[in-house]
């Protein structure tokens, strides 16, 4: 019997009386369990199987497709109407980009910030961005803020640069500069630096940024993307 922290990002019918369960834990990452859930009584109570809220999961067996034995409800982040597509949004990030069994504690605690703070957020986009952000950085995405990846000189703020996901960051004008990659300013890679100081232009220019490399990654647009407009 295994137990973590987690939260519920999906549920899906498996059979007459079973569902599958896709789950974002502290101590395992990403995973998918399977589960009988119960109305009223019993140890995996149907009404916890609902997203933003930290439970205390219990699972047995080690394969990919495990059985959730128990749940105990500890928080419910009370996220309000005009704002639960960006929360449904951050879990299908985590979805398609997260592997299973990849622990990321770390982003699991910026994942249980961004919930609270979606709470009572008056700007969600802003709040969505900076998890992607982080999200970003743990997959190993991020691009150098500093230096760029041809001759390693310093990010100019007048320049244009494009980042491609296997050739780095490269000025648009140099010979390395890759027809693919995203482009992204000077001056927005310098802001990155303490995103929480950057204004709404630059938010909308890292929205384009997100957006397109999200795109390369994924290969399809997120559903909850289609309906958010920011």
């Amino acid at each position: 019997m295994q137990s973590s922290m987690g939260y519920i990002l999906r549920t899906r019918p498996h059979t007459e009386a079973s569902i599958l369960v896709d789950l974002f834990t502290k101590d395992i990452g990403r995973m998918t369990c399977i589960t009988r859930p119960a109305k009223l009584r019993g140890k995996v109570q149907k009404g916890h199987l609902q997203a933003f809220r930290l439970l205390q999961l219990h699972w047995a067996g080690r394969s990919e497709l495990s059985r959730l034995t128990q749940t105990d409800e500890r928080l419910r982040h009370r996220i309000p109407a005009k704002n639960l597509l960006f929360g449904l949004y951050l879990n299908e990030l985590l979805l398609k980009l997260v592997q299973t069994h990849s622990p990321l504690d770390v982003l699991f605690t910026t994942y249980q910030h961004t919930l609270q703070l979606l709470c009572d957020s008056e700007l969600p986009m802003v709040v969505v961005m900076q998890f992607e952000l982080a999200l970003l950085s743990d997959l190993g995405h991020m691009p150098d803020l500093w230096l760029e990846d041809g001759q390693g000189e310093a990010i100019v703020a007048e320049t244009v640069y494009a980042y491609g996901l296997n050739v780095g960051l490269y000025a648009k004008s140099s010979t390395d500069y890759n027809q693919g990659a995203v482009p992204i300013s000077g001056h927005l890679l310098i802001a990155l630096r303490q995103p929480e100081t950057m204004n709404l232009e630059q938010y909308q220019a890292l929205r384009s940024f997100l957006d397109t490399l999200w795109m390369q990654i994924v290969r399809k647009p997120f559903n909850s993307r289609k309906l958010l407009r920011f």
